[in-house]
C-alpha cells in the first residue's frame, strides 16, 4: 500500500501543477503581448516644468495593469534611461530646450512587450533682447524679438498725465492716464502702469500707424497680435505674462474706465488678465456710434472694446500700450 502511494504521489503532484496553470495562469504559448499607450502632460513646457509620462492606459489581455512593468527612453537614442519598474508614471524635466521623442516599453510578467512613443517640447528663456531710448523724452525701454518682430517689453509711458475723470482731447498734447493718478507706479518688470485712450494712441489719425509710439515704431494692429500669439499658443498665457519666458512681460493691470475714479487695486473687469490696445477698429455702438477699438487680451484674444462690459461700452476705457518696430 505504501509503495502504491509513493508511485501515485508524483503523478498527482504533476497533475495538480498543470491543472492549476490551466485554471489560472496562462501558459506562455497562449499569452499575448500587452498594448502600450503613452501620454505626456503637458506636451509643451519651459525648461523648469515637470513633465508627467504616463503608461497608465496600457492594457494587457491576460493581466491587470498592476502586473505590467515599464521603462523609458527619454530621447529616442535606443538607450533605456530607466530600468523596468512596476509603476506606469515617470516625472522628468527637459532642461535643454528642444523637441524630445520619448519611447516607452511595457512588459508583461511572461516577458512579452510592446512599445509606444510620444513627443514633448521644452523651451528656454528668450535671450533675444535689446533696448531703445525714446528720443522725444529720453525714456529707456527694454525690447525683445519674438517670431522675427521687435516688441517693446515695457508699457509705453509717453505724454502728460491727465486726471482719471478727465477725457483726453485733440489739443496737440499727448495725454495719458496713470494708475491712481500716480505716474511713478510701475511693476518690477513690464514698465509703468500707464493707460491710453484709443484716440490718443492713434494720434487722432486712423491712416498712419505710428500713433503715439517712438520714431521707427508703431502701434500694433490685430494682425501683429495674432502673429505674436499664434506660433506660441501651446506655451500658455504665462509665456507672455510678467516673468514669462518670452520676456515680453505683459502686465496684468486691467482697464481704466473713463470718467471714473480709480478703484482699490483696480479695475473693470479685473487685474487677473492683461489687455492691450490694437490700432484697429470698426464702426460700432461704443460711446455712441463711432470707432470701436479692438484690444488683445489674455482671456479673450482679439476682441471689441464694446464687449468688455456695459459701462465700458457707454463711457469708453483706457488700456496700456505696447509698440512694435516698423
Amino acid at each position: 500500500m505504501t509503495a502504491r502511494i509513493c508511485i501515485f504521489l508524483p503523478v498527482i503532484l504533476i497533475w495538480l501543477c498543470f491543472g492549476c496553470e490551466h485554471m489560472g495562469v496562462q501558459p506562455d504559448d497562449d499569452n499575448t503581448a500587452p498594448k502600450a499607450r503613452l501620454s505626456i502632460s503637458p506636451s509643451t513646457g519651459d525648461s523648469t516644468k515637470s513633465f508627467i509620462l504616463s503608461g497608465l492606459s496600457s492594457v494587457d489581455k491576460e493581466d491587470i495593469t498592476d502586473l505590467l512593468e515599464f521603462r523609458w527612453d527619454l530621447n529616442n537614442d535606443s538607450i533605456w534611461d530607466t530600468e523596468f519598474i512596476a509603476y506606469p508614471y515617470l516625472i522628468t524635466h527637459f532642461t535643454i530646450p528642444g523637441t524630445y521623442r520619448i519611447r516607452m516599453e511595457v512588459r508583461d510578467r511572461h516577458g512579452l512587450s510592446d512599445f509606444a512613443s510620444a513627443v514633448a517640447a521644452s523651451f528656454g528663456i528668450n535671450n533675444d533682447t535689446s533696448h531703445i531710448i525714446d528720443t522725444r523724452d529720453g525714456q529707456y525701454y527694454r525690447t525683445v524679438r519674438i517670431n522675427g518682430a521687435w516688441w517693446m517689453a515695457e508699457n509705453l509711458n509717453f505724454g502728460t498725465m491727465v486726471p482719471d475723470t478727465q477725457l483726453c482731447r485733440d489739443n496737440g498734447i499727448f495725454e495719458k492716464y496713470s494708475y491712481h493718478n500716480d505716474p511713478s507706479i510701475m511693476g518690477a518688470v513690464g514698465g509703468y502702469y500707464t493707460y491710453y485712450h484709443w484716440n490718443e494712441v492713434i494720434d487722432y489719425d486712423t491712416i498712419h500707424p505710428q500713433g503715439l509710439c517712438p520714431p521707427g515704431w508703431r502701434v500694433p494692429g490685430n494682425a501683429d497680435w495674432e502673429a505674436l500669439w499664434a506660433p506660441f499658443y501651446a506655451r500658455g498665457l504665462t509665456y507672455f505674462s510678467t516673468g514669462g519666458f518670452s520676456r515680453l512681460n505683459l502686465s496684468s493691470i486691467g482697464i481704466h474706465e473713463l470718467r471714473k475714479t480709480w478703484e482699490v487695486m483696480d479695475l473693470s473687469p479685473c487685474t487677473s488678465c492683461w489687455m492691450y490696445l490694437s490700432r484697429d477698429f470698426k464702426k460700432d455702438f461704443y460711446r455712441g456710434y463711432g470707432p470701436c477699438p479692438f484690444y488683445f487680451g489674455s482671456n479673450s484674444g482679439i476682441a471689441s472694446m464694446r464687449y468688455v462690459n456695459d459701462s465700458i461700452r457707454r463711457n469708453g476705457g483706457a488700456l496700456p500700450v505696447r509698440c512694435i518696430k516698423e
